[in-house]
């Protein structure tokens, strides 16, 4: 064989492996941004994502299946999460996983910006909590809007812990999403920053205005569910 050849071939096997298309994307630490009325808002880098990854945690001062009630409600999403101005349950796929349409408004000139979630819900039962993982999907039933930007990619969580004897629960809120077109940097820097806080402020309130709100009649027939939730409180005579 050549020399050059064998070089080039020795070379090529101590290169590092070229990263796969589905690997995850590098991420960079968490910086914290915010720590106001019990709300801490840490925001990272995504390696070549234009809109920083964010994660909001505070206490909500109502016992988990309050909390679990209202992060389900997807009709009345509007009335408490940060800017969003378009949101509707599309259908019940199964007892721990739905799909539904949020859309999210944007400052002009920018468009708003939507998207179809999956929301599956993971109960842990050790831990009294229940993790809500969503993911953007696609739907025929919620086709795409004119004037509104598809965002190509959304996943996040709402992971809800009991806390506090069960009279509150503990709430982290994380997402990362491609917005899609070109967003200003002053635009990414507020997402980051304002949404999750005041999406956990909103959330306060709502768990407010609505402590009566019924879990899903097949969610609290699941076993698991029960578990993680613990007992439920009885209805109201």
């Amino acid at each position: 064989m050549p020399t050059h050849r064998f070089a080039v071939l020795f070379a090529l096997a101590l290169a590092p492996p070229l990263a796969r298309a589905d690997e995850a994307p590098a991420l960079g630490p968490w910086e914290r941004v915010q720590d106001k009325d019990g709300i801490v808002v840490d925001r990272r880098a995504v390696a070549g994502s234009q809109l920083k990854e964010f994660r909001g945690r505070g206490l909500v001062a109502v016992p988990l299946p309050v909390a679990l009630a209202v992060l389900l409600d997807s009709d009345h999403s509007t009335e408490w999460m940060d800017r969003c101005n378009g949101s509707r349950l599309i259908q019940h796929e199964s007892p721990k996983e739905n799909l539904i349409y949020n859309r999210t408004h944007s400052p002009w000139p920018v468009s708003d910006r939507d998207t179809v979630l999956r929301i599956t819900v993971h109960p842990d039962a050790d831990a009294h909590a229940l993790q809500l993982d969503f993911v953007s999907t696609e739907s025929s039933d919620a086709p795409p809007v004119k004037h509104v930007v598809r965002m190509p990619k959304v996943t996040g969580h709402w992971r809800i812990r009991a806390a506090d004897g069960g009279r509150g629960t503990e709430v982290e809120y994380q997402v990362h999403a491609d917005p899609g077109g070109s967003l200003p940097d002053w635009i990414s820097n507020m997402v980051s920053r304002q949404l999750p806080f005041r999406t956990l402020l909103g959330l306060r309130a709502q768990v407010v205005r609505r402590p009566d709100l019924p879990l899903p009649a097949a969610l609290v027939a699941d076993p698991a569910v029960i578990a993680a939730v613990g007992p439920l409180p009885s209805p109201a005579r």
